[in-house]
């Protein structure tokens, strides 16, 4: 797929979002360190939850350069799943590039699930989330460990 859409921030250029390859594999655990720092997830993790849900690590690519991605997955209950990490290079946010790869990775989980993910409290990409209708359904001050505060959201089908 080729989006482009224009946003309050600037005009998204022309991109590419398409499922990850294993030649894309580096290049997105790079960008989960540079949105995530330490917290973010090993170069293991990012190999493995591309074998485990392959239609469901999505990249974003201008020009050839991979800028961003989305990885998403559903465990047991078929009705439910989870966007459990989006990033997007520095030099490109606020272009919405964050919003086409959200909009892809609900296309991607399919209709009628119930989609859950975690963003900071005070993270811009909590308005992005609401934007696309996931509402709060609580927040938890030691999700990941003390001083780890997540909201938890849902957007129910």
């Amino acid at each position: 797929m080729t989006p482009s859409s224009n946003d309050s921030h600037g005009m998204l250029p022309p991109l590419t979002i398409r499922r990850a390859t294993r030649a894309d594999l580096a290049a997105v655990h790079r960008l989960e360190g540079e949105a995530f720092g330490a917290e973010g997830y090993p170069r293991f993790f990012v190999r493995q939850a591309w074998d485990l849900w392959p239609g469901s690590l999505l990249v974003a690519e201008v020009d050839g350069e991979l800028l961003g991605y989305v990885l998403a997955g559903s465990g047991e209950d078929p009705a439910e799943a989870w966007i459990l990490s989006l990033a997007v290079a520095p030099a490109a946010r606020r272009m919405g590039l964050g919003r086409a790869l959200s909009e892809a990775a609900l296309a991607a989980l399919g209709e009628g699930r119930r989609v859950w993910l975690t963003v900071a409290p005070a993270s811009p990409a909590r308005r992005l989330y609401e934007g696309l209708g996931f509402v709060e359904t609580r927040r938890e001050d030691d999700y990941f460990g003390p001083d780890e505060a997540r909201v938890v959201m849902v957007r129910s089908p």
